[in-house]
């Protein structure tokens, strides 16, 4: 039977009887679903989350046999006598529900008009995550990031954006037809440099349902998906210093360098010797002049600086110093002493 002769669960005894036996005898006539049918459905487009209630006025403005509610839930049987009807269901479990109000007429086939429900539902969860499940990503090389969408419809309605930090980067649509709940993902490809550590991404699902559905439109969004970029080291300053000190002046080699994960620092000298030193920065009271060379390394990459320390120019040996000083002293004596004698003599 087709479904405009559906009219909903029929008693076979007494008035349903009658019911049934006008039922079949309108059915020989097609029914018609055109504008000029004299019924009007408020509201005639409705967006319903699922599982709420909804309600549905079908109002006929001429003189009928009969009319009622054909739908996959809680039809509404012919009815006599009324001008307006309403189709209500409390609790809509029915994706593709589809109601639609019919009338009888005298000599004429069946009017139909029929109500554009929309049911939808919420993800049940959005998740984000990189394509290696990891949040560490190295710099310079394209990494896929993947948007997890759990169990929602309409897919034909759904946008899901992307966000880093507070700007939309990136929005997927979705086609389709299917009106039960589905599960979807999004990619969303990403070249991080060093300035990217510690960005915080998003995905929002969204759910467009047009000026019936609810505005804002509803939205589920991921937790923050913070990136730490790695990158090999650089340093700070420039890679080769050459400094000119005096004996005993304090002298500093910094060797800072930016990297992630925090590089590794060695040292040695021109004479190949390798130095104890495990730091970037280092100040001494005495250092030899010669050429030091600092390393800072991770797993990514590595860099050098080189420091070549060089006496002063013009700076006196402290030994000479002392010598000088004890032999002018002891020419003052000498010369002093000599005096001394004559004038005794």
């Amino acid at each position: 039977m087709p479904d405009k002769c559906r009219t909903g669960p029929v008693d076979r005894g007494g008035a349903g009887w009658t019911l049934a036996v006008a039922v079949l005898a309108l059915c020989a006539f097609p029914a018609v679903e055109a504008d000029d049918c004299p019924i009007e459905i408020d509201p005639p487009a409705v967006v319903v989350k699922y599982g709420d209630p909804i309600s549905v006025n079908c109002t006929v403005f001429t003189e009928h046999m009969g009319m009622g509610w054909v739908a996959k839930q809680n039809p509404v049987p012919n009815q006599q006598g009324v001008q307006s009807l309403l189709w209500t269901v409390e609790n809509l479990t029915v994706w593709d529900i589809n109601p639609q109000c019919f009338a009888n007429f005298k000599r004429v086939p069946q009017c139909l008009k029929k109500v554009s429900v929309t049911v939808y539902k919420t993800p049940d969860s959005v998740s984000i995550s990189s394509e290696n499940h990891t949040s560490s990503l190295v710099e310079r090389r394209q990494h896929r990031l993947v948007c997890e969408v759990q169990n929602v419809a309409p897919i034909q309605n759904l946008m899901v954006k992307w966000y880093k930090g507070i700007e939309v980067v990136n929005i997927t649509l979705y086609s389709g037809e299917s009106k039960t709940p589905v599960n979807v993902s999004s990619t969303f490809l990403i070249t991080p440099n060093r300035t990217d550590d510690g960005t915080q991404y998003k995905c929002v699902a969204e759910l467009h349902l047009g000026p019936e559905g609810p505005q804002p439109p509803p939205a589920v969004e991921s937790e923050p998906f913070r990136v730490t970029v790695h990158y090999a080291p650089s340093l700070i300053s420039s890679s080769s210093e050459v400094m000119e000190v005096r004996k005993g002046e304090k002298v500093t080699l910094n060797c800072t360098a930016q990297g992630n994960p925090p590089p590794v620092y060695s040292w040695n000298t021109s004479h190949l010797q390798k130095m104890d030193w495990n730091k970037s920065v280092f100040t001494f009271s005495f250092l030899a002049p010669a050429t030091y060379t600092c390393t800072a390394d991770n797993y990514l990459g590595f860099e050098s600086k080189h420091f070549t320390i060089q006496e002063k120019p013009g700076s006196l040996n402290t030994t000479w110093i002392v010598i000088i000083t004890v032999a002018v002293f002891l020419a003052v004596v000498l010369i002093v002493s000599c005096c001394i004698y004559k004038f005794k003599g």
